[in-house]
């Protein structure tokens, strides 16, 4: 959970059910299925659905650049966001590491969706 002070840093503490975890989870999941719709719709809606149909399987960052997004730290961001979400979709044991792993990355997908929505213009 985050700190009281306003910082990036975040307090862990004992949790059987992992309920933090979970609700990471949830968010990165979300997020991500948030994040392929709205790509693909930006795609299909201004180049077709022939074009939105070649590019189906891409990146996120290709699909970006398809949709002329070039900023550099977002498309970092973008790369980096789907490596974590892959790597903690198929984790089957989760330590304190992966926990605070996966709060960092929920906390960073909020800030990709709000990203994407502005330079989308949604």
């Amino acid at each position: 959970m985050p700190k009281d002070d306003q910082s990036d840093r975040h307090t862990i503490k004992y949790d059987a059910n992992l309920n933090a975890f979970r609700q990471s989870m949830i968010v990165i999941v979300f997020s991500g299925m948030w994040l392929e719709e709205t790509l693909y719709q930006a795609i299909v809606s201004r180049t077709g659905l022939d074009i939105g149909k070649k590019n189906d399987f891409k990146t996120y960052q290709d699909w970006l650049v398809r949709l002329d997004i070039f900023e550099t730290s977002l498309l970092d961001d973008v790369d980096a966001f789907m490596s974590t979400r892959a790597m903690l979709m198929h984790k089957t044991n989760v330590d304190s590491n992966e926990i605070l792993l996966a709060q960092t990355a929920a906390d960073h997908a909020q800030k990709i969706i709000g990203s994407i929505s502005h330079v989308l213009g949604l």
